[in-house]
């Protein structure tokens, strides 16, 4: 899918160290390049900055989300725990969702990550719709917890 990258993200991660907002700009680049065309949501929560994807603009049905934390990312799978995940990647106990560490932009080239990409995009509501790739921002009220500089 081709998204530019919208403003409100960078702007959103600047309270995060360099190497953090290199880190999530190129994960979210390199995300939008795997998948199909979706929509993809911007969020500015109280805990942290990320992005979401899904096919319609409902939370509920993102599929796949990219968290900033302060020195990495996490790709999360909203119905991870029911994932074919045979080199045991995934981490979390949660009823569904289930995440992977990421440190470098390279790890989503890992063949078990691409793989679970795919199989999430294909259980995700509404895979078969014919979307229109955009994107949405969305933003919490109240104070922030960003990282300290």
């Amino acid at each position: 899918m081709e998204l530019p990258e919208p403003i409100e993200y960078v702007e959103f991660l600047a309270p995060y160290p360099a190497e953090t907002q290199l880190l999530a700009r190129g994960l979210r680049n390199r995300l939008v390049e795997l998948l199909p065309p979706c929509i993809e949501t911007v969020w500015d929560a109280t805990n942290a900055v990320g992005v979401a994807y899904g096919f319609t603009e409902k939370n509920r049905d993102h599929f796949v989300h990219l968290p900033v934390y302060t020195k990495y990312l996490n790709i999360g799978f909203s119905d991870g725990a029911s994932l074919d995940d045979p080199d045991g990647l995934l981490k979390g106990n949660g009823a569904r969702i289930r995440h992977i560490r990421l440190n470098h932009v390279e790890d989503l080239e890992t063949p078990a990550i691409l793989d679970l990409i795919r199989q999430a995009v294909g259980m995700a509501r509404f895979n078969n719709a014919n979307v229109e790739a955009r994107t949405i921002v969305r933003v919490m009220e109240g104070p922030k917890r960003r990282p300290r500089s």
